[in-house]
């Protein structure tokens, strides 16, 4: 009896790791298939998006030579797989925002309208900047701006929170600290004035001493700045999206055309 019971216990553990030898090898083969599955996917997601991102490219590339708006449908290349298009952007706002502007760097920023086949300037923009936005990770910046009137005239002001320039105080701008969200951006200064731009063509808005983005709030409507195409492009059999922004700004002078005669304190330039 008791060796009949030994060779029934020993069958009995034999089978028991015969069946977990079986449950590990088929758990990893279904392992192996599902990641494998899912590697594939995820290739063929990425291809999709790159040829989605691709068609949208194209219409914004299109859209930029013609001037109008792109249909993919209408593009040959594109019409049996893709939907969607760009569309250029030409709404006017009371709010602009620069992108990063690097130390000693500018940007220009058009009060009139530029034609530039004519290089002449039209439509002078009549209303006051109320509010200038900037900050940065980096330091404290300083901002010089050059205002050039319709007669080539110069006016010249600072804003420096953190008294970087010397001899500027003549020409100095107050600033306040805190924390101010605009146009979907965070700052931590804010200069809040009426600066004189009756007449003026041109806001060159130089950076010192830190980068930091420019936000300006008008109290009208802004010329426009340049062209904002938005394309978008949708796969139609997968469904995948891609949504591209474009910002082509006007003619950008450089900061080297106008260095001014604002001297950077010691202490500043021995950090």
């Amino acid at each position: 009896m008791k060796t009949h019971y030994k060779k029934r216990s020993q069958q009995g553990q034999v089978l028991l790791i015969v069946i977990m030898l079986v449950a590990t090898a088929v758990t990893i083969v279904l392992s192996s298939a599902f990641s494998s599955r899912t590697d594939t996917q995820l290739s063929k997601l990425e291809e999709e998006s790159q040829r989605a991102l691709s068609a949208a490219e194209a219409a914004i590339e299109l859209s930029l030579r013609t001037g109008a708006k792109v249909e993919l449908d209408a593009l040959s290349d594109y019409s049996d797989q893709f939907t969607g298009g760009a569309v250029i952007e030409e709404t006017p706002t009371d709010q602009f925002l620069t992108p990063l502007i690097q130390k000693d760097s500018q940007y220009t920023f058009y009060l009139a309208k530029y034609d530039v086949p004519s290089n002449t300037f039209s439509h002078y923009w009549s209303g006051q900047i109320a509010d200038i936005y900037f900050g940065s990770e980096s330091g404290c910046p300083a901002l010089e701006l050059t205002f050039i009137k319709s007669d080539s005239t110069i006016d010249r002001w600072i804003i420096d929170p953190c008294s970087k320039i010397a001899n500027g105080a003549a020409l100095s701008l107050g600033a306040s600290h805190g924390s101010y969200q605009f146009a979907g951006t965070g700052f931590n200064y804010q200069a809040s004035a009426s600066l004189p731009v009756e007449n003026s063509k041109l806001l060159l808005i130089r950076v010192l001493a830190a980068p930091t983005k420019i936000g300006l709030k008008g109290t009208a409507s802004f010329n426009l700045q340049g062209k904002t195409i938005v394309s978008q492009a949708t796969n139609k059999a997968s469904g995948v999206t891609k949504e591209v922004v474009l910002f082509q700004s006007g003619p950008q002078i450089p900061a080297e055309f106008f260095v001014t005669g604002f001297s950077l304190v010691n202490s500043f330039e021995n950090q």
